[in-house]
């Protein structure tokens, strides 16, 4: 007499059928065709600070989407790998200085000249390096952890930005007008304005990353980077490299910050150096945590977050640190799962499911 063996058990989850396989990069698309026709639609005229209605409105909105954008980057980074990289100001800054001098026209004044490039050559090149520069910063990085992983990458991210604050004068060829700041050209989309331009080249970005995102995270990059995040003692016996793995992690996240950065010069018009300090580097620590860190509406809703207050206290800055502190305190004490998780937490809490019961057996009683 034989005994039937259970048949194996499936290493992952099976896939759904059908369209269901595709349901979460179909609604993800469906999310940013909105926001492409959100200019043309008056459905957020009763908030003056995203109103797509006019041009103040889409300009808050273009941030929204080039932080977003950066955030994403980041998010692979430290919520997937659990790399605390930090020199995402200074590439964010390489990105926006790059395309700025590449792009502008050889025979302009000073604050304005650069090599004359198109855009969207120098656009891919700025970025390529960028993510080049993260994965050599990544192998001596890599064997670093917390604390001196922190100060090595936040150093390169202060060098990008010291390199960027050198004249003529001391690097010849250079062209980023030193300190004084650089006029950033911009490029016109066939059709729309200089504003609409800039909302719909920064929502480019933001739905190329996190298009790029759901493909990555669903497949062995994002399972691994996972098993790297959390179990980093055992990837070796297992026969994954680490080191590998978190390379990866660093390109794409500096190509997501490079590629943020020169959306956000598109959206400003002008660069200059003082923006991309530590400061920048906080204000994309909040977005990341307060929105979800290592989840995927994560960084939007962060990006939404702080341009509101950004915005709303402009005129007082040192209110602004103190709230963001506040909130960037509470995420972490009360929410450190970050707002994104927030309608679940409503969805799975004892008062709501208790109110389910009584409904089910109000309707049970009726009928």
């Amino acid at each position: 007499m034989t005994v039937a063996s259970a048949p194996p058990r499936p290493l992952y989850p099976p896939k759904p059928p059908g369209l269901r396989r595709y349901q979460e990069q179909l609604t993800t698309i469906g999310v940013f065709v909105f926001l492409a026709f959100l200019p043309w639609i008056p459905i957020l005229g009763w908030t003056d600070i995203f109103d797509s209605g006019n041009n103040f409105g889409r300009g808050n909105l273009a941030f929204v989407f080039a932080y977003g954008a950066a955030a994403v980057g980041f998010n692979l980074l430290v919520g997937y790998s659990g790399t605390l990289g930090l020199a995402v100001a200074g590439l964010f800054a390489l990105g926006a200085y790059g395309t700025a001098v590449l792009s502008a026209p050889s025979d302009a004044r000073e604050a304005l000249s650069g090599y004359d490039w198109p855009f969207f050559l120098a656009l891919p090149v700025v970025c390529i390096a960028a993510a080049i520069i993260g994965v050599l910063v990544g192998f001596p990085a890599a064997r670093l952890k917390g604390f001196f992983l922190a100060i090595a990458t936040l150093a390169l991210g202060e060098l990008i930005v010291t390199i960027i604050r050198l004249d003529d004068d001391v690097w010849s060829g250079l062209k980023t007008n030193g300190g004084t700041g650089k006029q950033v050209p911009q490029f016109l989309v066939p059709g729309l304005d200089r504003i609409l331009s800039a909302y719909m080249l920064s929502l480019g970005a933001l739905f190329l990353m996190m298009l790029a995102y759901i493909v990555l995270t669903n497949r062995r990059l994002g399972r691994t980077l996972k098993a790297v995040r959390d179990i980093d003692i055992a990837t070796g016996p297992l026969g994954i490299s680490s080191t590998y793995y978190k390379l990866v992690a660093f390109g794409l996240s500096a190509f997501a910050a490079a590629l943020a950065g020169a959306m956000w010069a598109q959206n400003s018009s002008f660069a200059n150096p003082s923006t991309f300090r530590t400061r920048l580097l906080v204000f994309l620590l909040v977005v990341l945590i307060v929105g979800g860190l290592g989840r995927k509406w994560g960084p939007l809703i962060g990006a939404i977050f702080f341009v509101f207050l950004r915005q709303k206290l402009q005129d007082t800055q040192k209110l602004l640190f103190l709230i963001l502190g506040i909130a960037l305190i509470l995420a972490v004490l009360v929410l450190p799962n970050g707002i994104a998780v927030l309608p679940k937490q409503i969805r799975d809490s004892r008062w709501v499911k208790d109110l389910q019961r009584r409904l089910e057996s109000l309707l049970d009683f009726s009928t």
